[in-house]
């Protein structure tokens, strides 16, 4: 019976017995809990005060190890309270079966040796639970709720199929998103993909609920069985096939699109494996030979779908200072006005600050030009270029003083908001860090990523955390979260608004 329960208890669906045991659980979840909200305490601290970090620094580490090992004394008294809860389910069970005239039937059973069953080679089934064994050994209703699991799995089936199918739509979607050259096209796409999105999350709850029950059900059964033919070593087999399971399940948890699928297919191949040593030391060849397809089929087909999301475009159009002799504005190409993206960050260089239009050949031929009296108390400020970072900016500024500009000023629009120069955007609130976990280390290839993008910002560790700052305006950081992503799926990724 031990034996039997220990396999139970590596599955996520089992609950905790009502009453003392029940309260024991939740005081070392409590103690857990609180170690955790100090420690995320003391993270979010260190993130915000560089002068408290070497402070902090020692006690964070001191925090992660106690949360470690808590963890292990929560997962030890979760082990032997579900232990103590199935030993009296199984007894009630056992009741039951005396209760309704069953037990004696079923006594001789439990005295059968490993390897007594001879299957009828006539009878054989390619369906494991279809054969005699199953049908001899179980009651009615027991035989009736694994005969409907087994169903229920076709079903599961193709609602996973039905979710790769949708998953495909999504992808498609998200690279038409990427490719439209145009805002309202893009909006479109970005509508579609949110009710793709919606009917994908659907299904993949809908994966979830059904196959929970199911796979507890199905292992129960055959972990009763092998018990009541005192088949231990079957049962150590199932015990570590569904802890293994569930330690990779949780291991992966989040890191990919669907978590319903990740448990789907590890916790299907712990299940499968299972079933062919059953059907194995039964000789049930036909069934071990179609379960062995199954198994390959499920090694075979990848289940670790990379997240989706859109990234905002911001369809901001970016030029370079050029000089052109004599200017190319005129009464019939004037000034442009200048454009305002309500999304993206672009530097422009601000030539000058006027009461009134000035004459355009006191503009040394530079352009692209553009103006905007919407600042300075209704004076024309002009401005030329449009530039992707502050270091391109910086060497327009040095290049249109080498040609005769006197101060020239970088001004700086991040998400439709202005801000005259990049001080005054760096003391505003539209600052970011990106945090990263889920490895170890950053690669030389992220970190050059990283840099790509803002070759001054910092990287720093908090624990198991990278964080890396600061971005001026979210669309920056949100560009270098989709390099990220695209390098590896293993970086989980987040951006965070600086206090």
């Amino acid at each position: 019976m031990k034996r039997t329960i220990i396999s139970i208890i590596a599955l996520a669906s089992v609950a905790v017995s009502q009453g003392q045991t029940a309260k024991e659980l939740e005081r070392a979840g409590f103690v857990r809990d609180s170690v955790l909200e100090v420690l995320a305490e003391h993270r979010t601290n260190y993130a915000k005060n560089e002068s408290m970090r070497e402070k902090l620094a020692p006690t964070i580490r001191a925090l992660e190890g106690e949360a470690v090992r808590l963890q292990a004394e929560y997962d030890k008294l979760l082990v032997a309270i579900s232990q103590r809860d199935a030993q009296e389910a199984f007894a009630l069970y056992s009741n039951a079966q005396k209760e309704n005239g069953t037990a004696k039937k079923q006594q001789p059973v439990v005295e059968e040796k490993r390897g007594a069953y001879i299957p009828d080679k006539a009878r054989m089934k390619r369906d494991l639970v279809a054969n005699d064994y199953f049908v001899e050994r179980l009651t009615t209703a027991d035989y009736k709720t694994l005969r409907d699991a087994q169903q229920r799995e076709l079903k599961i089936k193709e609602a996973v199929e039905r979710y790769f199918v949708k998953y495909s739509e999504l992808l498609a979607l998200q690279r038409r998103y990427m490719e439209v050259p145009t805002r309202e096209e893009a909006d479109e796409q970005a509508k579609l993909f949110a009710a793709k999105r919606e009917e994908m999350l659907a299904l993949d709850g809908e994966i979830a609920s059904m196959w929970s029950s199911l796979y507890f059900n199905k292992i129960y059964a055959y972990d009763l069985l092998m018990e009541r033919d005192g088949n231990t070593s079957m049962l150590d087999f199932s015990a570590e096939a569904t802890a293994r399971a569930e330690r990779e399940v949780n291991e992966n948890s989040d890191l990919y699109e669907s978590n319903a699928l990740l448990g789907y297919y590890v916790r299907k191949k712990a299940l499968v494996e299972y079933e062919m040593q059953i059907a194995s030391t039964l000789s049930l060849t036909t069934s071990r030979d179609s379960l062995k397809v199954v198994f390959a089929g499920l090694k075979n087909r990848d289940y670790r779908l990379s997240k989706l999301s859109l990234q905002r475009r911001s369809f901001i159009k970016y030029e370079d200072i050029e000089v052109k002799v004599p200017t190319i504005y005129n009464s019939k190409n004037p000034v442009p006005q200048t454009k305002i993206y309500d999304y993206g960050t672009v530097y422009r260089i601000r030539i000058g600050l006027f009461s009134k239009r000035p004459n355009l050949s006191a503009l040394r031929g530079v352009t692209p030009l553009s103006y905007t009296s919407a600042y300075n108390k209704g004076m024309y400020a002009y401005f030329v270029g449009g530039f992707r970072t502050a270091q391109e900016a910086k060497d327009g500024v040095a290049y249109l003083k080498k040609i005769g500009f006197k101060e020239p000023i970088i001004a700086v629009w991040v998400d439709g908001e202005y801000y005259p120069t990049i001080e005054d955007m760096r003391r505003s609130e539209s600052q970011y860090n990106i945090e990263i976990s889920g490895v170890e280390t950053l690669t030389d290839d992220v970190k050059a990523k990283i840099l790509a993008h803002k070759a001054d910002c910092t990287i720093s560790r908090i624990g198991t955390t990278f964080v890396i700052g600061t971005f001026e305006g979210k669309s920056v950081a949100e560009a270098v979260v989709a390099d990220l992503k695209a390098m590896s799926s293993e970086i989980v990724v987040e951006i965070t608004k600086k206090p």
